[in-house]
Order: C-alpha cells, then structure tokens, then sequence
C-alpha cells in the first residue's frame, strides 16, 4: 500500500490515506506506521496542517455576546450603578458582527 495523502488533525493526529482508498488515524507518533510516513515525508511529500473551521455568523455573534448569566449581571449592575455597560456591549457586538 503506498500513502496518497496525511491529513493533520485537530488532535495532531494524522489522517492517512492509502492507494486502495483505506483511511486510518493514528497518534502523532509511537505507531507502527511512524516509518512508511517518514519515508513520505522523505520522498518530498508534506502533510496537510489542520485548519480550524471557519465559524458560522450565529457562532460568532453567540461567543461575543457571553453567557446569559453575564448579560443579566450586566444589566443589573446598569441598572443599580446608572450606566449603560450592557447597552454598549450589545451594540460593539452587532457593530463589530454585522448581520450577514
């Protein structure tokens, strides 16, 4: 079986895939395939590094905002303290991610 590509993954895993088709993943090293990807590797070939995914418009704009209980501690602050925290940080969020 001849390697046709190494898929780094998330996990510094490597994704190997054969000739015939077959997929197999095994750890960055300390496998019994450490030597036919060396030799790959070798032979001038360079495995493809992971990517991290691009994330989606609602991913983006719910990792900004924080977690509910955050929001509702800001807004009672605003509220006791007579400032408008929560307000702007709304507003930055829907400034800085537009609506797609």
């Amino acid at each position: 079986m001849t390697i046709t590509s190494i898929q780094l993954t998330k996990n510094s895993e490597r994704e190997i895939t054969f000739s015939d088709g077959e997929r197999i993943t095994t750890p960055p090293s300390g496998s019994r395939y450490d030597d036919i990807v060396q030799e790959w590797i070798d032979a001038g070939n360079t495995p493809t590094p992971y990517v991290e995914p691009e994330l989606s418009y609602k991913e983006k704009r719910s990792r900004a905002y924080g977690r509910i209980g955050d929001q509702l501690d800001m807004q009672y602050k605003d509220l006791v303290n007579d400032t408008t925290v929560w307000k702007d940080h709304i507003a930055k969020v829907k400034s800085d991610i537009p609506k797609e």
